[in-house]
């Protein structure tokens, strides 16, 4: 387990790695924690990902970049993949832990479409009835950050035992777009799969919540970032990640994050408290004031 800290004890934040019978599906767990005081904005932006938010502590004020009038304030909260940047605004006293999955494997383990989640996410006890309740209260009474973790464990493993299980094939054809990052041309990816288009879109709508050309926007989005990040110029990151021209990349980019790349690359590497909720992803930008 890792563990970061503020100097000022101001917030805290515990990185764990799920049982390995869980994976590959269940990526990381994080426990975090922000003292009363200052506000902190929470800069999120498409990953791909699902993720489970369970907090014992106060509430988060969450809207869409683009629709700070659409903002609600949750405790807790299961999400889906999504196309759009969202804010997190809170004045600290939150405290919980966070689950991030692939979203096939949320699928398996709790047997909900993911298609039909609201893209801001659903309060988890009104899609996962009574045992979230119960999940949370025994994480809110638990001791330490090891033993969340290893209760979180326990109750995915049995989830895990009782769960359906994702077709093999949206399975495949996730994992060809993780790994050419986007680069895939639909039509084939299908045709691979032995599916008709039509049937592929159908089947990752339900089980990944989003469609094939809808995740390879976001994955190639991201590794676009990463190569600005890492000090590629975006007209690089254009030709390497597939898009048209740098053109292309700034409004994709803009589109999915709410900024232009640069500008989105230096308030990311200069933002106060940096950390991405999944390894191999830019996912957050922690602003403070």
């Amino acid at each position: 387990m890792n563990r970061m800290r503020c100097p000022e004890d101001r917030w805290e934040l515990a990185l764990g790695q799920p049982h390995p019978s869980l994976g590959p599906g269940v990526l990381r767990y994080r426990g975090f924690r922000y003292a009363p005081g200052l506000v902190h904005r929470h800069w999120e932006i498409p990953c791909g990902l699902t993720t489970l938010v369970l907090g014992f502590g106060a509430a988060l004020r969450i809207s869409p970049v683009s629709a700070p009038h659409r903002a609600r304030t949750v405790v807790s909260l299961l999400s889906p993949p999504n196309t759009c940047p969202v804010l997190g605004e809170h004045t600290g006293g939150i405290h919980g832990v966070e689950v991030v999955f692939a979203p096939w494997a949320a699928f398996e383990l709790f047997g909900v479409a993911l298609d039909e989640l609201p893209n801001l996410g659903a309060e988890p006890a009104g899609v996962l009835g009574i045992r979230i309740q119960h999940l949370s209260e025994q994480l809110a009474q638990a001791p330490g950050w090891p033993s969340r973790f290893a209760i979180l464990d326990q109750f995915l493993l049995r989830c895990r035992r009782e769960g359906r299980l994702a077709s093999e094939r949206v399975v495949a054809a996730w994992q060809r777009l993780e790994e050419s990052r986007g680069r895939v041309e639909i039509t084939a990816l299908a045709e691979s799969m032995q599916w008709s288009q039509r049937q592929l879109e159908r089947k990752f709508n339900e089980q990944v919540g989003l469609t094939p050309k809808r995740l390879a926007r976001v994955l190639r989005m991201q590794h676009a970032a990463a190569l600005i990040s890492a000090g590629r110029r975006p007209s690089e990151a254009a030709s390497v990640c597939g898009f048209y021209d740098q053109a292309h990349l700034t409004r994709e980019f803009t589109a999915l994050t709410g900024h232009p790349p640069l500008r989105f690359i230096s308030e990311y590497q200069s933002g106060k408290g940096s950390v991405d909720r999944a390894a191999g992803r830019i996912t957050s930008i922690l602003q403070e004031g």
